[in-house]
């Protein structure tokens, strides 16, 4: 009979395999997990505000009154501003992330934050950071740069959330 202990490591030894044939087969390092990480964030809030953009042409109204009449959009419209802003961020000073402590606080918070807003494609990519992180070198402490990044970056996707969450309680 299996016990806990037991069952979770073997759990944990799968899905660290799992994570292994991932990263093989995709030949990922951190450093071009980071640079794709960032193109993702650059251009997915640019084909969101395409599409809002089309709804706009085809509904003919403003995007203020879209906005007043579609709580959620304008959440949305916030949460693609900020991932736009960390991508952009991320993509010019990729540098600054090539240390383990920066990289892996960074997409710690990144899993969280993404999955509060429903971003499950950045929740998977920031999955693999973590995942990736123990290949670069250690640092003592976190860059001031990413710091402020990140924890603006944090502070707009958690406020991001409780507008979502009151949105949805007041329906």
């Amino acid at each position: 009979m299996a016990t806990e202990e037991g069952i979770a490591m073997i759990s944990h030894l799968n899905f660290s395999s799992f994570l292994d044939r991932i990263v093989q087969n995709l030949k990922l390092t951190p450093k071009k997990l980071l640079k794709w990480y960032s193109y993702v964030l650059i251009f997915v809030p640019l084909a969101c505000a395409a599409l809002v953009g089309l709804h706009l042409v085809t509904s003919a109204t403003t995007f203020s009154n879209l906005l007043k009449n579609q709580a959620g959009l304008a959440v949305g419209v916030i949460i693609a501003l900020c991932d736009l802003i960390i991508g952009y961020f991320c993509l010019l000073n990729l540098e600054i992330f090539y240390k383990r402590k920066t990289y892996r606080v960074f997409m710690v918070t990144q899993v969280i934050t993404q999955a509060l807003v429903g971003n499950f494609m950045c929740v998977i990519m920031a999955i693999l950071g973590i995942y990736l992180s123990q290949e670069l070198p250690n640092e003592k402490q976190i860059n001031l740069k990413a710091k402020l990044v990140i924890n603006l970056g944090t502070a707009l996707l958690l406020l991001s959330f409780v507008l979502l969450v009151i949105i949805e309680f007041k329906k």
